[in-house]
């Protein structure tokens, strides 16, 4: 976690897990797995789990961190948020009781507005009705190739209060995403 980030569409990183396994395309270059291996051979505490060498790899093995949870509560200043940098919240390892944690971690600290990105969108949409969405809470999905733009359908079963589709990695053409509808409050 870190209080400032250096990635240019958030303000800090929060990573209340990390580690992942390879799902689609969008996984081959992950600047994550890339950034383990190097914390791993750093000693970095929570990189030393060794993940699937097919799938994941050294430091990468999804790995929860109960520690971590409070740490927005210690930030006063309101932040936004990317919400595991290093992982996805939506790995089939996570455990729905853990997600709730984090979501009330969420709804604890609403100085913050947090960003979750995942892949996994057909987990989300299955689960979503069992979690208790924080309006603070942004939920976004990866669509790297039109293949892939069924993770927007998934997207839009979720009550977040802002959805969002992140097309990094762009790896091919994802064909028209329907009109943006917005509505003002009068």
């Amino acid at each position: 976690m870190a209080d400032r980030s250096g990635i240019e569409w958030t303000e800090a990183t929060w990573n209340p897990t990390t580690g992942c396994d390879r799902v689609s395309p969008g996984c081959d270059r992950c600047y994550a797995q890339t950034l383990a291996k190097r914390l791993k051979a750093m000693g970095s505490p929570k990189y030393q789990n060794d993940g699937d060498p097919s799938t994941s790899g050294p430091g990468f093995r999804l790995t929860l961190h109960r520690s971590s949870l409070d740490v927005p509560r210690r930030w006063s200043a309101p932040r936004l948020v990317f919400v595991d940098s290093m992982s996805d919240l939506l790995h089939d390892d996570v455990p729905p009781g853990f997600i709730a944690q984090v979501f009330e971690v969420i709804r604890e600290t609403p100085q913050h507005t947090y960003q979750v990105l995942t892949k996994r969108a057909q987990r989300l949409s299955r689960i979503a009705p069992e979690l208790d969405w924080p309006p603070n809470l942004w939920m976004g999905v990866s669509v790297e190739t039109r293949r892939y733009r069924f993770r927007i359908d998934h997207l839009r079963q979720v009550p977040a209060a802002v959805r969002f589709v992140s097309a990094e990695p762009l790896l091919g053409p994802i064909g028209e995403l329907g009109q943006r509808r917005c509505f003002r409050a009068e």
